[in-house]
C-alpha cells in the first residue's frame, strides 16, 4: 500500500522544465534572409487569344494585338513574333499591340514576350505568292488512311488511289475502299463506280492511252468478285470502274469471268512508270515473280478445271508490254530464265527519261553487279548506262527523284554527301550524273529524327518544293515544306507556309494551270484543316 501511494504522489520534475526547454528551441519565422526577397513581379499582361486584326496578311502587314497591360511594359524589351520571327512594333497602349509582319514570317502562333515570359496568342495566317485553293475540296477528302498515289485522267478529272475506305463522304454504299476519281473541283466523280473497291492499298496508277487505268497495290481482291487467285497486286479497270474482264467457259459449260489483264505478282507492287512512246509499264516491288494463269486447263480426267500458272523469276522488276504481257526485252537474262541481278536494295522512286532511259533511286548499292551506290541510270532494256557516273553517289538513301525543266536531276533523301561533297539530304545533278557544285543547301534540314526529306519536286513556276519531316531548312523555321529557288537557297518571299501535320506522298503538276495537287497523309496546313490532299496556286 505505501507503495503504491509513493508512485501516486511522484511526479516527474523533467516535466516542469518542458516549457522553457521548448521556448528555447523556438526560432523566429522571420529571422535570416527572406529567400523570396527581391522577387519580380509576375508580368500583368492578358492577350485576347481568339483572333488577331486582321487575322491574316502579306509580309508587312500591320497587325493588332488585343488584351491588356501592354503600355506598361512598352519600354522593357516587349516583343511580338510570328511563328518565331519577331515583327517591328509600330504602337502599343494598354489595351493593344499593333506590328509589322516581318519578311521572313510564316503562319503560325503569334507570342507576346517581356522579361523572359512568353505569352501565346492568336494564330496567323501569312498570305504569299503560293496559296491554298480554298474552292477546291479538301474536305472532307479521304476518310482515314493517307492516299499514296495520284494520275491526271485527260480532260481534267484525276484518279487518287491508298488505303482510305470512302472519299467525300460519297453516300456510296460500300464507300471508295482505295480508288477514287475526283473532279477538277476535288469533289467525287459518282460515275466512276468500284463496288467492294480494293482488299488492299492501291501504290500505282497508270492511265493508259485507250483510257484504261492500270493499278498496282498490296490487294488480293477486287469488289469481292475478283478474290485472291484471280487478282494479285495488279489490274486493270475500265474507264468507268468496272474489272476490264472478258469470259472464259469453264468445265461444266458456264461462263465465268475473269480479269483481261494476265498479271499476278507474288509480292507488293510499289510503282508502276509508262514509257513515253509505246505505253509499255515498268513495275517495281517487292515481288521475286511474275506470273501468267491459264484458266481454261482441264485436269487430266477431263473432269475438273485447273489453272495452269506460267512463272518467271523477275525480283523487283519487270516490264510489261501495254496489253500486260511480258516483256522479254527488258531485264531479261534468256540463258536463266530469270531477271538478271538488278538493284540489290528496294527502287524508292523511279523516273522516265524523255529518251526511253530511267532513272532509278532507292536504298542499294549495287546493280547487275557494279557498283551503284543508291542511283542509277537504265538504258531502254534495262541494263545500266556507262555513261552515267555519279562517283561514290550519295552516302545513304534517296527517298525521290525528279528530272528539272533544264535538264539537271533533283534527289531528296537521307544522305548527307554526293560523291564526297556535302550534299545535306537535297541534291542537283548534272544530266551525266555528277554533282551540280551551283546547287547547295547550306545547312539544309535540321539533323536527328525529325530532319527527313520524303519528297523532291519542282513547280511549274520553276522553284522547287521540299517536302519532309523537319522544323528547320537552313537556319530557317520550316515546318514539313520548303521553297527553293534553282541554286538550292530559301525562295525569298516564298515560304509564307505553315506547319504540315503528316507527310506529302505524292505531286502532280496541273497542265493548263500554275497550280499543283499534292496527296499524302496531312491533316492541316497553312493553319488550315485539310484531309490528305490539296491544290496550290501561284
Amino acid at each position: 500500500m505505501n507503495s503504491k501511494r509513493t508512485y501516486n504522489n511522484w511526479f516527474p520534475v523533467w516535466m516542469l522544465a518542458l516549457p522553457a526547454m521548448l521556448a528555447a528551441c523556438k526560432k523566429d519565422p522571420f529571422s535570416g534572409t527572406d529567400p523570396y526577397a527581391g522577387a519580380k513581379e509576375p508580368v500583368q499582361i492578358k492577350i485576347d487569344k481568339t483572333a488577331s486584326v486582321p487575322g491574316y496578311g502579306a509580309a508587312g502587314t500591320t497587325v493588332t494585338i488585343k488584351g491588356s497591360g501592354f503600355q506598361r511594359y512598352k519600354d522593357s524589351g516587349l516583343a511580338v513574333k510570328f511563328n518565331g520571327v519577331e515583327g517591328q512594333i509600330s504602337s502599343v497602349t494598354d489595351e493593344a499591340v499593333s506590328v509589322k509582319v516581318p519578311a521572313s514570317a510564316s503562319s503560325g502562333l503569334i507570342t507576346l514576350s517581356v522579361a523572359r515570359q512568353v505569352f501565346p496568342g492568336p494564330r496567323f495566317r501569312v498570305t504569299g505568292p503560293i496559296t491554298i485553293d480554298q474552292q477546291f475540296a479538301s474536305m472532307p477528302g479521304a476518310d482515314n488512311g493517307n492516299i499514296k498515289t495520284l494520275a491526271y485522267v485527260p480532260g481534267g478529272k484525276y484518279l487518287i488511289g491508298g488505303t482510305f475506305d470512302d472519299y467525300d463522304n460519297s453516300g456510296a454504299k460500300d464507300g471508295y475502299h482505295g480508288l477514287a476519281r475526283i473532279n477538277a473541283d476535288g469533289h467525287i466523280d459518282r460515275d466512276f463506280k468500284i463496288g467492294k473497291g480494293f482488299g488492299g492499298s492501291v501504290n500505282a496508277i497508270a492511265v493508259q492511252s485507250d483510257g484504261k487505268i492500270v493499278v498496282g497495290g498490296t490487294f488480293d481482291n477486287y469488289d469481292d468478285r475478283f478474290q485472291a487467285g484471280y487478282v494479285s497486286r495488279i489490274t486493270r479497270l475500265n474507264d468507268n470502274g468496272s474489272m476490264d474482264s472478258l469470259q472464259i467457259t469453264n468445265v461444266a459449260g458456264k461462263k465465268q469471268g475473269i480479269p483481261a489483264l494476265n498479271a499476278y505478282f507474288d509480292g507488293d507492287i510499289h510503282h508502276i512508270v509508262q514509257t513515253p512512246d509505246s505505253g509499255k509499264l515498268v513495275v517495281f516491288g517487292s515481288f521475286k515473280y511474275f506470273m501468267r494463269k491459264n484458266f481454261a486447263g482441264v485436269t487430266v480426267d477431263g473432269l475438273r478445271d485447273s489453272i495452269l500458272v506460267d512463272s518467271i523469276r523477275m525480283e523487283g522488276m519487270v516490264r510489261l508490254h501495254e496489253d500486260g504481257t511480258f516483256d522479254s526485252s527488258f531485264h531479261f537474262n534468256a540463258a536463266t530464265r530469270s531477271s538478271f541481278a538488278g538493284p540489290n536494295g528496294p527502287v524508292n522512286d523511279a523516273v522516265m527519261l524523255d529518251d526511253g532511259k530511267m532513272l532509278i533511286v532507292g536504298n542499294f548499292t549495287r546493280y547487275n553487279g557494279q557498283s551503284s551506290p543508291n542511283i542509277a541510270r537504265l538504258n531502254r532494256d534495262g541494263s545500266a548506262d556507262g555513261d552515267f557516273s555519279p562517283g561514290t553517289g550519295p552516302d545513304a538513301s534517296v527517298n525521290s527523284v525528279c528530272v528539272l525543266a533544264d535538264g539537271r536531276i533533283l534527289i531528296a533523301g537521307a544522305f548527307m554527301k554526293y560523291n564526297g561533297a556535302e550534299s545535306r539530304k537535297v541534291a542537283v545533278l548534272k544530266a551525266n550524273g555528277s554533282g551540280d557544285p551551283s546547287f547547295s543547301v547550306g545547312t539544309g534540314v535540321n539533323g536527328g529524327p525529325n530532319g527527313l526529306v520524303r519528297k523532291g519536286f519542282q513547280l511549274k513556276n520553276g522553284k522547287i518544293l521540299i517536302t519532309g519531316s523537319f522544323d528547320l531548312f537552313s537556319g530557317v523555321r520550316r515546318e514539313g515544306t520548303v521553297v527553293l529557288d534553282g541554286d538550292g537557297k530559301i525562295s525569298e518571299g516564298y515560304n509564307t507556309m505553315g506547319g504540315m501535320s503528316g507527310f506529302v506522298d505524292a505531286m502532280l503538276n496541273v497542265p493548263n494551270a500554275n497550280a499543283t495537287l499534292m496527296v499524302g497523309s496531312f491533316t492541316e496546313f497553312d493553319l488550315l484543316s485539310l484531309s490528305r490532299i490539296v491544290l496550290l496556286r501561284y
